[in-house]
């Protein structure tokens, strides 16, 4: 019987805490994170198709620190898209670019500060599934803006110097002792390069190294920067 009273008590005693351990809590920072780099900051979906999942041919994307902080993200596509009245002909000489960007703050001292006050913001507004976080974007002023290479000064002779940069490190090509202490690079941003063609798929991921890919991605979207314009496309987060 002792043992019966003893079940029962302790049963009314987890059934006094319980709700409060069943309270729901906001999801960690760092899922937020992932959720607006996947709702608005993945490149691949700036070029939609009805035929293909992704349209382009180049895929940069900035995020700042350990951390992953959306800062922006830059895609590149060729030819025509579906429902541009252009005659086919002139589509071979269509090269253009989209980007999304977090929030400018003034005078801030990192890029990555943009991307962190974003998902601060998101995270204030109480949204957690990814509906609700693409909702909450779409109050934050995110820049959804395109470019066109052809038109646009430098853009092309940029993008020809893609293939210049050091894909491969030289502390691979040719290493030497102390290398790994030499290139020791402590909270960098990163920046993330792909360069895509039919079954073919270059990638860089890491710091901004002199002469990386993830110095020229840097250099392509200074380029650009005075090109961007609007867009009637609705953004991927809509």
């Amino acid at each position: 019987m002792s043992h019966v009273l003893l079940s029962s008590a302790a049963a009314l005693l987890l059934g006094a805490i319980a709700p409060d351990q069943r309270q729901e809590t906001a999801p960690p920072t760092q899922d937020i994170r992932a959720i607006v780099r996947e709702a608005a900051f993945d490149p691949k979906t700036y070029f939609p198709s009805k035929y293909t999942k992704d349209r382009s041919i180049v895929r940069i994307a900035y995020t700042g620190d350990d951390y992953g902080w959306p800062v922006y993200s830059i895609a590149i596509a060729a030819g025509c898209l579906e429902g541009e009245t252009i005659p086919r002909d002139n589509c071979a000489s269509r090269l253009r670019a989209r980007m999304v960007r977090a929030p400018a703050i003034p005078d801030a001292a990192r890029p990555r500060l943009l991307g962190a006050q974003l998902v601060t913001r998101v995270k204030e507004t109480g949204a957690t599934s990814p509906e609700e976080v693409r909702q909450a974007l779409r109050d934050m002023n995110l820049e959804w803006v395109e470019a066109d290479l052809r038109t646009c000064p430098g853009a092309l002779a940029t993008l020809t110097r893609s293939a210049e940069a050091a894909w491969v490190p030289d502390a691979i090509i040719n290493p030497t002792p102390g290398d790994e202490m030499a290139s020791l690079v402590l909270h960098a941003d990163i920046v993330r390069v792909e360069l895509q063609q039919y079954a073919r798929l270059t990638t860089y991921s890491g710091w901004i190294a002199e002469r990386s890919p993830a110095a020229w991605a840097v250099e392509m979207a200074s380029t650009l920067e005075p090109c961007w314009g609007s867009i009637s496309n609705p953004p991927p987060w809509f």
